[in-house]
């Protein structure tokens, strides 16, 4: 006959012991199989606890890392927002888009005259 053994919860007898902390444990005291935890194994009560709240020390520890790189981000972004509209950097844009502009109508120029020379030297024998 199996040895008996005392729950070390409640002090009733029982044959099962908690798979964490190797204790004996009744079927009263032990954690219910349930859609949320799905354990299938002897598991006290008061190992589970220490379970959930470890998971829930855990994943508050996680939202508050989160939360502060969500601050960091905020802030670098505000930072740059004032950076952008600053009047000096807005009249250092309006100046290097006037200069592109300018340099793109200079090649826009050159590529006609070199066009028009082309077609010119094409028909400079036909006449």
């Amino acid at each position: 006959m199996p040895e008996m053994l005392e729950c070390h919860i409640c002090g009733s007898r029982t044959d099962f012991a908690c798979r964490d902390c190797d204790e004996p444990v009744c079927e009263d005291c032990c954690t219910p199989m349930t859609l949320q935890n799905q354990i299938d194994y002897a598991l006290c009560s008061e190992c589970y606890d220490s379970q959930e709240t470890a998971i829930y020390f855990e994943a508050a520890k996680e939202q508050e890392i989160a939360e502060k790189a969500k601050a960091k981000k905020k802030a670098a972004a505000d930072k740059r927002r004032a950076t952008y509209w600053k009047p000096e950097n807005i009249e250092k844009r309006r100046l290097a888009k006037l200069k592109h502009k300018q340099e793109r109508a200079e090649r826009n120029r050159q590529m006609l005259e070199a066009a028009a020379k082309a077609v010119a030297d094409m028909f400079r024998g036909m006449f």
